[in-house]
């Protein structure tokens, strides 16, 4: 009898609809059916849009904009409560910059995207492919310098940095030992 209370219940939940957070797309962005650049584009969602976050994996957000559902570099878009269009509420956050007292100690994450997570690190295989492409991205010196002066950077010299110690010589040193 309770294995079948326990179906029941199960069931129950099972039927009830999945609740999004509302969202708003800061900047245009491409819709993609995957969480990867390089995954299929489904479309475009346009800045101001309101749209439905359904979840997050990495720096990517799936987000639902009208009938279609797919993936959002997580930076275009803003959900929870923030995302309401409350222009007093963004003006009153805007003067509480210039005149709230701040903690120096206290560290600000700006981003919220701190790298991989321990579940995609173990799931991380190697694909030459992919360093194919990172090696697609190398340019000459002679590519470098063209893009520069077209830009108008001007080339700086600058010193190299000291070479670090390494850990045997340090651990002699502290101790007193050559």
């Amino acid at each position: 009898m309770k294995s079948l209370r326990m179906c029941c219940a199960l069931l129950a939940l099972a039927a009830l609809p999945v609740w999004a957070a509302p969202g708003v797309m800061l900047r245009d962005d491409s819709l993609r059916s995957a969480p990867a650049a390089t995954a299929p584009l489904l479309g475009t969602v346009a800045k101001g849009q309101t749209v439905e976050m359904l979840g997050r994996q990495g720096a990517w957000s799936q987000i639902q904009v009208g009938n279609r559902t797919g993936w959002v570099r997580l930076l275009s878009v803003r959900g929870g409560a923030a995302a309401q269009t409350d222009v007093a509420g963004e003006l009153a956050g805007v003067l509480a910059l210039g005149t709230t007292r701040r903690d120096p100690g206290r560290v600000v994450a700006v981003a919220g995207v701190r790298g991989l997570s321990e579940e995609e690190l173990k799931l991380a295989q190697y694909d030459p492919r992919q360093l194919e492409r990172l090696e697609s991205y190398a340019v000459t010196q002679a590519e470098a310098a063209r893009f520069a002066a077209e830009a108008g950077l001007a080339r700086r010299e600058l010193a190299y940095l000291p070479a670090p110690q390494t850990a045997a010589r340090g651990e002699g040193e502290r101790s007193g030992q050559p």
